[in-house]
């Protein structure tokens, strides 16, 4: 993506006039949870492992990439190290666990 911040290498004009696409994370655990779920996780990811505690493991990582982006909005209070946590940590965690289990 193209970030919005103004540098004298982009031209000005052209930010202005381009359609701007936002993604925010939805408001509440609930709706971050559903949409992890409903965008990251699908039938064939809780099926891969055949393993009894494969979808609990999957489900806490929901949880706390829910969490992770709900915090994000409260910026320093959230956290004391800003990070953008997003989309390819969690497929990240999500490989290591299926690589170790």
């Amino acid at each position: 993506g193209i970030p919005c911040e103004i540098t004298p290498r982009f031209p000005i004009g052209l930010l202005q006039i381009a359609i701007k696409v936002t993604l925010e994370p939805p408001a509440g655990l609930k709706a971050g949870i559903y949409r992890t779920y409903s965008t990251m996780v699908s039938q064939e990811l809780l099926d891969k492992i055949d393993h009894d505690k494969w979808r609990t493991l999957v489900y806490v990582q929901a949880f706390l990439h829910s969490i992770v982006q709900e915090r994000r909005k409260f910026g320093p209070i959230g956290w004391c190290v800003p990070y953008e946590y997003n989309n390819s940590d969690l497929d990240a965690c999500l490989q290591f666990l299926e690589k170790h289990v």
